[in-house]
């Protein structure tokens, strides 16, 4: 009898941990699938799908005690490796070709604090409850 109960017991965990362990993966699966969308939307902005040439923005960022500044957005999928900014004469600086529409970014200093530029105006709130500065290319 002890050993039924065993058993019996055994079942029910199991059953309970494979239930669980299908629906986790279910969850996961659908997490995917909205990244891989927005990803396919990133990378069609990136190619130009809404057509258009390019226009050369330069953006200027001021920080003495910066010894790394780089500019993230959507127009680079938010990679701080990318754009660099060069340092002249104290200012931060970088040119960046974009397409036509509005193009949400933030600088990235010393590879750990992402700020929003100072002089774009009013910045936007993302998905990570934080502010994007916005700029807008005709």
């Amino acid at each position: 009898m002890k050993f039924l109960r065993f058993v019996w017991k055994l079942f029910v965990m199991a059953s309970v941990f494979g239930i669980g362990y299908i629906i986790g993966r279910e969850h996961s699966f659908e997490e995917e699938e909205m990244w891989e969308e927005e990803a396919e939307k990133d990378s069609k902005s990136e190619t130009g799908a809404a057509g258009g040439a390019g226009v050369d923005k330069e953006f200027t960022y001021e920080n003495a005690n910066a010894t790394k500044v780089s500019i993230v957005g959507d127009f680079n999928n938010w990679n701080k490796d990318t754009n660099q900014l060069t340092k002249d004469n104290g200012v931060w600086k970088t040119s960046i070709n974009l397409k036509p529409g509005k193009h949400e970014y933030q600088f990235v200093i010393n590879d750990t604090d992402w700020v929003v530029d100072p002089k774009s105006g009013t910045p936007v709130k993302n998905k990570y409850e934080g502010m994007n500065s916005v700029v807008e290319v005709g």
